[in-house]
């Protein structure tokens, strides 16, 4: 629960002679009496029973809502289809800047927010920012019978180092297409102070995305969105964001990775100092960019990346055990060393040992994710 959002969820057990819902929302309003907004499940439901839910946003705080869910399934004994309601459930939102809510995209590391005024912000640290970006184009896709609005990204982002810590994103070819806008300009979620002065590089670094831009080009609206300043980051030029550069490489290498059934990924970086596989070692500091003096120079960039094995399997990720996904983490340093570099398993950890670098906890919502190992065949390597 959050002041301004909340998430619903329900339960559904099945009996032998229901299949499974081809419906799924709930309904809610300010008074028990009168439900009058409607809201369609977030994920889908396993044949028989299970669990759904839907994340609601732009509710008013400190304020009593009231909630019930429905869903329409196939009675085979009787021959038809039935809608079955639950209870009216009761709940409040909290009071403006209290805890946020965690939404329940498969990508996102764990977050626990608050607004501060305008701004959602890290409740241990009021100097973190977060951003939801939805596509701005009007991208949609089909969700039990219902066009449910495409997410673009969410962003956290550091005012003290004035560079994002990760990018968190589905990837699909939902989202190709040729529209690239160079469109550089401030995050609207983010205070501008915080963010990239102008649009400008310098200390031998260009403007590298941490969301591709070929990877949300399906519209120029939404490609406007991976232009904002807090999906840049510093990136060395001449060996590592360019061509055959070393972090260009390993881009190439996980756009291979998208699959039917969605690749979800983390891309983030480190400011800390840092030594990965190749024996690269980097040190932390602030440099010159962006129109700031004070831009912390990101020492590693990194992907977590999880997806179905198979790829085609038509498979919510929580509907799937832990043998049925694959996960790990791949880490270069940020340096002009690695240019030509091929992906190997050299650069690879398991997630679990990525999170103790960098003190996220990643991918929350998938309580199967094997986290805890990091098999190099999986990924080809």
């Amino acid at each position: 629960m959050s002041s301004s959002g909340a998430t619903l969820t329900a339960s559904f057990s099945g009996v032998s002679t229901v299949k499974k819902p081809t419906d799924v929302l709930f309904k809610y309003g300010t008074s028990s009496d009168n439900l009058n907004q409607t809201i369609g499940a977030i994920e889908s439901i396993n044949s028989g029973s299970g669990d759904f839910t839907a994340i609601l946003t732009e509710l008013s705080s400190g304020t009593a809502y009231y909630f019930q869910a429905y869903m329409t399934v196939w009675d085979e004994e009787a021959n038809e289809y039935k809608t079955i309601s639950g209870d009216v459930i009761k709940f409040e939102t909290n009071p403006k800047g209290e805890t946020g809510v965690q939404r329940g995209y498969y990508e996102l590391p764990s977050m626990s927010t608050v607004k501060n005024g305008e701004y959602l912000v890290s409740s241990t640290d009021p100097n973190t920012y977060f951003a939801y970006h939805m596509c701005a184009g009007g991208e949609t896709y089909s969700f039990n019978g219902k066009q449910i609005t495409a997410r673009n990204y969410t962003v956290c982002f550091s005012g003290e180092d004035h560079v994002a810590y990760w990018v968190a994103a589905p990837r699909h070819t939902m989202y190709n297409g040729n529209n690239r806008t160079d469109n550089y300009k401030a995050d609207p979620d983010i205070p501008s102070d915080v963010q990239y002065q102008a649009d400008e590089i310098g200390d031998g670094c260009n403007r590298g995305h941490i969301l591709g831009s070929a990877e949300r080009g399906v519209s120029r609206a939404t490609n406007n969105q991976v232009f904002y300043f807090s999906n840049i980051a510093p990136q060395l030029q001449s060996g590592f964001n360019t061509g055959g550069g070393g972090w260009n490489e390993l881009e190439d290498w996980v756009d291979g990775q998208v699959c039917a059934d969605t690749l979800y990924q983390v891309v983030g970086c480190y400011f800390k100092d840092y030594t990965d596989g190749y024996k690269n070692s980097v040190k932390a500091k602030k440099i010159s960019y962006g129109g700031r003096t004070d831009v912390s120079f990101p020492t590693m960039f990194y992907y977590v990346l999880i997806r179905t094995k198979k790829g085609n399997s038509g498979k919510a990720l929580k509907d799937c055990s832990a043998d049925e996904l694959k996960c790990a983490a791949f880490v270069r340093s940020h340096t002009n060393n690695l240019k030509g570099q091929e992906v190997t398993s050299t650069e690879m950890m398991s997630v679990a040992d990525l999170e103790r670098i960098t003190g996220f906890t990643y991918f929350v919502n998938v309580p199967n994710a094997p986290k805890s190992t990091a098999i190099a065949s999986d990924w080809g390597l």
